[in-house]
């Protein structure tokens, strides 16, 4: 199986665990346990993470959602999020649902064992568990200790 199959393929994995757990995989979710994916169970699916200002970011692994929602496979539903002094829509946070059939294959066990660990989590929990265990990919933490920590003084 090419690489970019498997990756498809294990998109559709994860997003098919959330659907059974009746659970959201937000954007920053699915960076973060496609990258706990490569880090923790030492697959390589050359994602090629950089630190972001939420942690680790994969451009390319957004390139493969993207072309999951561009052929139908893959729907996303936005909700607005709003500043919470003006009201003002700051920003969507987006929810990705599966939309195509699916049923996973035996060998696939282990890492649908691994999805639905993190799967059941809050993004909250996980982003604390990435920030801690691997802090050199944070920016948001140089932000948070650089910037905003001169405001506190």
């Amino acid at each position: 199986m090419l690489i970019e199959d498997r990756i498809y393929r294990l998109i559709k994995l994860l997003l098919y665990t959330a659907k059974e757990e009746d659970t959201e995989v937000t954007a920053t979710k699915l960076q973060k346990i496609f990258f706990l994916l490569e880090k923790e169970k030492g697959i390589d699916l050359g994602l090629e993470f950089k630190p972001w200002f939420f942690g680790p970011y994969s451009s390319k692994l957004q390139d493969f959602i993207d072309k999951l929602i561009e052929i139908g496979e893959v729907d996303v539903e936005e909700e607005e999020v709003r500043d919470p002094l003006s009201g003002e829509t700051i920003g969507y946070k987006r929810n990705y649902v599966l939309k195509s059939e699916f049923t996973p294959e035996e060998e696939e066990e282990e890492i649908g064992t691994f999805f639905r660990e993190w799967v059941r989590k809050s993004r909250t929990e996980i982003l604390n568990y990435v920030y801690k265990k691997y802090p050199e990919y944070g920016k948001y933490s140089m932000i948070r200790d650089k910037v905003l920590s001169r405001f506190q003084e």
